[in-house]
């Protein structure tokens, strides 16, 4: 996978465009998945947790509007960044609601191909911030890699409980609550779900063998230990 690893999905109706988008990311280096529809494209952003999401204002059976909704509410929320591809026929106006409704930023449609590349760069870079791989004692964990390994073997954890092992190795000896976790790694303030915090540490705690690199603190949240 080139650029830095990152996965993009494109979601168009236009069979054309998606595939001059696909040819395009691809020679770039990135890793593209295409839907064709807003609900393929929904689904596809659930199984396969792209870095960045390129969606077209207009599909045939939901708008942009719709899927970035979708997108963004309840557990199942997608906080990576999304980028709207307009034509001839949206205005200001629509650009207006769909960054209002969550977009990062609109493309046009016909946009000069390096421009096209640049935009998507900054939003990745925006995005992503400082994700550098950090090492805590025998524990090396690469975010962008998407690798945690203990003792130099990777282990088998899925992309949200690594995530959290992350920034809770972040803030090694601090406690982190629930609810910072869940803006961290699932970026939400939804009530209700705390489980899933729960259900990451699990799994995290079950993957490194040893519970006590990841403390509970009753009644807070969770605290990293650092073990020997």
């Amino acid at each position: 996978m080139g650029a830095a690893g990152a996965r993009i999905l494109v979601i168009e109706d236009d069979p054309e465009l998606a595939s001059l988008s696909l040819g395009v990311l691809e020679r770039a280096g990135y890793e593209v998945f295409v839907a064709h529809s807003g609900a393929e494209g929904v689904r596809l952003s659930r199984e396969k947790l792209p870095d960045l999401t390129i969606l077209d204002f207009e599909l045939p059976d939901m708008d942009a509007i719709e899927v970035l909704d979708t997108l963004r509410q309840g557990a199942s929320r997608t906080p990576t960044p999304v980028l709207i591809l307009t034509g001839a026929r949206n205005g200001p106006s629509d650009q207006v609601r769909g960054l209002e409704h969550g977009a990062t930023d609109y493309l046009t449609k016909g946009l000069d191909r390096a421009i096209f590349l640049a935009r998507i760069q900054a939003a990745l870079r925006e995005h992503r911030g400082d994700d550098s791989a950090i090492r805590r004692g025998r524990l090396l964990i690469d975010p962008r890699a998407g690798t945690v390994t203990l003792d130099g073997r990777q282990l088998d954890l899925d992309r949200k409980p690594m995530l959290l092992l992350y920034q809770l190795a972040k803030n090694d000896g601090s406690v982190v609550t629930r609810e910072e976790l869940l803006r961290m790694v699932w970026s939400s303030e939804y009530d209700g779900f705390e489980r899933s915090v729960d259900q990451a540490v699990y799994s995290a705690r079950k993957a490194l063998g040893d519970p006590g690199w990841i403390q509970t603190v009753s009644g807070f949240g969770y605290r990293f230990r650092t073990l020997g």
